[in-house]
């Protein structure tokens, strides 16, 4: 797995045999990727490398996870129990998930689409973040 987020966005999370080629589910999706990585270093959040993924972190804690598949990319939201989801777009992340904490991607347009909501939940995951809230 990868340590370095850059490596991420330019050969993919080294979990697979098709890390590094065309095939990389990151190559599929690098433009909403990319965008979703903006909307976070913008925001002020720090960007790691977790489990193999670009994890953005603030005040210690950890506020979102990337993770790009083969038909879709998506966004978790860490600690999404303290998160309210006011526009109802976060799923469980699984069938076996309890909170919804995970926002699907299926076109690359729709990261602009919910651009202003990802800012918000980022920063009430911020702010919980500074306040040390559990």
């Amino acid at each position: 797995m990868i340590t370095d987020p850059n490596v991420y966005f330019e050969k993919g999370c080294g979990r697979c045999p098709r890390f590094a080629t065309a095939d990389c589910s990151t190559r599929i999706w690098i433009d909403g990727l990319n965008q979703l990585r903006a909307i976070c270093l913008d925001m002020g959040l720090s960007e790691h490398a977790k489990w193999g993924h670009p994890c953005y972190m603030h005040a210690g804690r950890n506020i979102a996870l990337f993770g790009a598949f083969r038909g879709d990319f998506r966004m978790s939201f860490m600690n999404a129990g303290l998160l309210r989801d006011t526009e109802n777009i976060l799923k469980p992340n699984g069938p076996n998930g309890l909170t919804p904490s995970v926002l699907y991607f299926s076109d690359v347009a729709q990261v602009a689409e919910y651009e202003s909501t990802i800012r918000a939940y980022l920063k009430q995951l911020m702010d919980h973040a500074e306040a040390g809230t559990k």
